[in-house]
């Protein structure tokens, strides 16, 4: 289902409980179980160390709405389904170099 989508690099800007914008980059679309999510870390970080997970909502037309997690089970899992994306890039970026 996510390989249908064109997706190119991407960034949103969400405001947090403070009423603060904060630029955050798509990392990566994925789906888990049937259902899209994306994975966005902080847009002006060098050292990335922490990322925020939302489940999309397709609203067609290739628009679509980030939506929270409220279910802790489906937030480890879309995390941990990221962590894998993560891990999988690593390999291959060191499979190339290895080449």
């Amino acid at each position: 289902m996510a390989d249908n989508y064109n997706f190119k690099e991407t960034t949103v800007t969400l405001t947090d409980e403070d009423g603060v914008d904060k630029e955050f980059y798509v990392d990566e679309i994925y789906e888990v179980r049937g259902r899209l999510y994306a994975a966005l870390i902080p847009g002006r970080t060098e050292n990335v160390t922490e990322y925020y997970v939302f489940r999309l909502k397709d609203l067609g037309e290739d628009d679509f709405e980030l939506e929270d997690i409220d279910s802790e089970e489906e937030y480890d899992a879309a995390a941990d389904a990221y962590e894998e994306c993560l891990d999988a890039r690593l390999w291959n970026m060191t499979a190339e170099d290895e080449s």
